[in-house]
């Protein structure tokens, strides 16, 4: 039931509406009038009978950090292992910043504001839209499926721009220089690898880890169970990375049950099983140092092999999903390489009707 109480103020009368329903807990909240009071009430009694109301109390007594340790633990640990690291350490910088101890419902739009503008003064865009897209999807979760009413600050705020994304890729020529200096390179895996990359546009991390017993060399195709987007992927295979790569089996001895790249005891920690790709960190920056290109970066070989896919005459649904894109939103950054090859083949008829027009 509600209860409306008279109480007198410094300058007039408040009314302090009181709600009590056996079995759960009692509300109240202080109003300039009592027609005010009596309607809050009204519809408070009636949210809580109909079990839709929601006590803002409950977001107050839970603190920042139980809700990020509860996050972590039942949804960001069923994300892909690389995705699950990094969502780890985007939380803890929130944590750092916002404070354990905060209570959860407190947390407002300026809050994430001031946190946004203090953060990019150290990291890039991309990794503030990172942390702010972790923060999003927590409270989402937590009024969704936790039952705590809360508001999503981040969606009252504007979030930095996404940069530009990297393209840089190799010519035929600088490709080559690479590979010489793979070949060269104490890591006698790096030249494979480095060509798979090349030949494949797989990522660093999905190539690293590789078992024998995933190639198909009669098919020409790679089979990736387990992707960065979680579905399983066939990747086709050129026949002279098929070649190389049959002599690599043959020279180390492959079996099914063992890596083509590493040896098992390379892959001890979370952070590498996770990553398997920066075991060739070291090598390849040398090798890449000796083929006199310090500026390119591992990912720019799968950017490398897009482009040269693309100017080849590749559609772009047939690129998408050669490099594992669900949409074709990713693949959408090649197609300026089309208009060079455009020009060049209209060039082919430029003297379409000319000759006629001579005479």
């Amino acid at each position: 039931m509600a209860r409306i109480t008279k109480r007198k103020k410094m300058n007039g009368w408040s009314y302090l509406a009181t709600v009590r329903i056996k079995g759960y807990p009692s509300v109240c909240r202080t109003f300039d009038t009592k027609g005010e009071a009596s309607a809050w009430a009204a519809k408070t009694e009636e949210s809580i009978k109909a079990k839709k109301y929601n006590d803002p109390r409950l977001a107050m007594n839970v603190n920042f950090g139980q809700a990020i340790e509860k996050y972590l633990d039942t949804i960001s640990c069923n994300k892909a292992v690389t995705t699950h690291m990094r969502e780890k350490a985007s939380a803890a910088r929130l944590v750092e910043q916002i404070g354990a101890e905060t209570p959860f419902g407190s947390i407002s739009t300026s809050i994430v504001a001031q946190y946004r503008d203090s953060r990019l003064k150290e990291v890039s865009a991309y990794s503030v839209r990172q942390e702010l897209a972790l923060l999003s999807h927590l409270f989402t979760k937590a009024k969704k499926e936790w039952g705590i009413p809360v508001d999503n600050p981040v969606s009252g705020i504007e979030r930095p721009a996404p940069p530009r994304g990297r393209t840089r890729f190799l010519t035929e020529e600088e490709a080559s220089k690479l590979l010489d200096a793979c070949r060269k390179a104490r890591n006698k895996s790096l030249f494979y690898f480095i060509l798979t990359l090349l030949h494949t546009g797989m990522r660093a991390s999905e190539a690293a880890g590789l078992y024998w017993r995933q190639i198909n060399f009669e098919k020409r195709v790679i089979y990736l169970p387990d992707t960065k987007n979680k579905d399983s992927r066939w990747v086709p295979l050129t026949k002279e990375l098929v070649a190389e790569l049959s002599k690599l089996k043959e020279l180390a001895g492959g079996q099914d049950g063992k890596l083509v790249f590493l040896d098992e005891g390379q892959l001890q920690t979370d952070r590498v099983k996770a990553r398997p790709g920066i075991k060739f960190r070291e090598a390849f920056d040398a090798a890449k140092k000796r083929a006199g290109l310090p500026d390119i970066h591992m990912h720019d070989l799968r950017h490398t092999a897009a482009s040269h896919l693309i100017m080849a005459g590749v559609d772009i649904r047939t690129l998408a999903d050669i490099l594992g894109h669900r949409t074709l939103q990713m693949v959408q950054r090649y197609t300026h390489l089309l208009h060079d090859h455009k020009l060049e083949a209209i060039d082919k008829i430029g003297n379409l009707g000319r000759n006629a027009a001579k005479k």
